[in-house]
């Protein structure tokens, strides 16, 4: 994740949680001696959070990483996301016994050693397991399997996990260090909340502020829902379920179910307008990356070859020199590759129209479909379609400033 709802609002908020702080020499709010600031070291992380109720109240969520001087829980902040008594129990459990073995390995009893790092390792599942997180969808996940030490103990995370335990639209967030009497601002981290935020939200946020949000869509899920309760999960059902004031139809434009990569979804109908008359006047650069099947011997080329919708076979999409619709595809060769014996070719397309199912179909007709296309190719069991919206380039809707984003390519 790059950045989620830094906005100005949250800034604002964390900075004045800063001076509160210092200015009062405590960390809890309300202020209390029993919790100097000075009791949380250089690196200890804080978190704002932003949300609303459903009647639009506004509510401030206040959050550290980890512990602070052997305390979760501090008034004033969000709890951590296992229960603090279950916790203590789990330690407690073995905490004297791991003490006892300790000294006896220090003083080289081998025996000793082995029981402690065998007790040790018990503690620690028992504790892992403690951990829950609220998901978009109301479900509960716990830790993944293997997760780093710490998984799951980010301010800003813990912030989010509450926020979805109270049914709290998120607005903004911001999660900084104090460093020199002021907030020192970092983005959710990829190492650890990476494993858990893609759950909890629905989605993957690479950047979201208060007007657009930019997803790396999985391979697989719909841009928007279907025909048929079957068919209603999809990139903008998540991103409507979990900011519900956002527009129903909140995607400015759209990717096939297998293919992966960047998505522009909008906060505001203002953001949803500007951005959907951009792409339909083809302001947005958009790039793709590929595998095709066999090898192009051509640095770089263009296909221009109309195309339609074959109304007796749907979804398929034909060429059509006569009724099809305008379809330019440049592309650029970045490779080739031997997968399992076989050669690909790794392109890089630069769409200048938009049609339907555009680019498996142009590489489908001179001859070298995406590897892992079912419609206009061939799909091994287990395989994916081998498409990935790499970059994207449109005007900000609020700022009116060029931006970027990318997404390298899964495969």
């Amino acid at each position: 994740m790059i950045s989620f709802l830094e906005t100005p609002k949250a800034i604002a908020e964390a900075e004045k949680m800063t001076k509160d702080i210092l200015d009062n020499e405590s960390l809890s709010f309300p202020p209390s001696s029993e919790f100097p600031a000075k009791s949380a070291d250089d690196g200890t992380m804080f978190a704002i959070l932003i949300a609303r109720t459903e009647s639009g109240k506004e509510v401030i969520l206040r959050g550290f990483s980890g512990a602070i001087n052997g305390k979760y829980r501090i008034p004033g902040y969000v709890p951590p996301c296992f229960s603090a008594t279950d916790w203590e129990k789990a330690v407690n459990e073995n905490d004297a016994l791991i003490h006892e073995l300790t000294v006896a390995a220090k003083g080289g009893n081998q025996e000793a050693y082995e029981k402690c790092k065998a007790l040790t390792k018990e503690t620690i599942e028992k504790l892992s397991a403690l951990y829950s997180f609220r998901c978009w969808d109301g479900q509960d996940i716990g830790l993944p399997e293997k997760a780093p030490w710490g998984t799951g103990d980010c301010a800003g995370l813990k912030c989010i996990n509450t926020a979805l335990r109270k049914n709290l639209e998120i607005t903004g967030l911001a999660e900084f260090r104090i460093v020199d009497d002021k907030p020192e601002f970092h983005p959710p981290c990829t190492t650890r909340c990476g494993l858990l935020l893609p759950k909890m939200l629905g989605l993957d946020y690479i950047y979201a502020d208060e007007d657009i949000a930019v997803i790396n869509k999985t391979e697989g899920l719909l841009s928007v829902p279907g025909r048929g309760d079957d068919k209603l999960d999809s990139a903008a059902y998540r991103f409507h379920t979990l900011f519900p004031r956002s527009p129903k139809e909140c995607t400015c434009h759209r990717l096939d179910m297998d293919t992966s990569g960047l998505l522009v979804l909008a906060f505001t109908p203002e953001a949803k307008r500007t951005l959907s008359i951009a792409f339909e006047n083809r302001e947005v650069k958009k790039e793709y990356e590929a595998l095709l099947e066999g090898v192009l011997t051509e640095d770089h080329g263009i296909i221009e070859i109309p195309i339609r919708l074959d109304v007796d076979n749907r979804p398929y999409q034909i060429a059509d020199y006569e009724q099809g619709k305008k379809a330019i595809t440049e592309w650029k060769r970045l490779g080739v590759e031997i997968i399992d014996w076989k050669k690909y070719t790794r392109v890089r397309f630069f769409p200048k129209t938009g049609r339907t199912h555009q680019l498996r179909v142009h590489s489908s007709l001179i001859g070298h479909p995406i590897k892992g296309d079912r419609l206009y190719g061939s799909r091994a069991p287990g395989e994916r379609l081998m498409l990935h919206a790499a970059s994207i380039e449109f005007t900000h809707p609020r700022s009116g400033e060029k931006v970027i984003f990318t997404s390298p390519a899964p495969f």
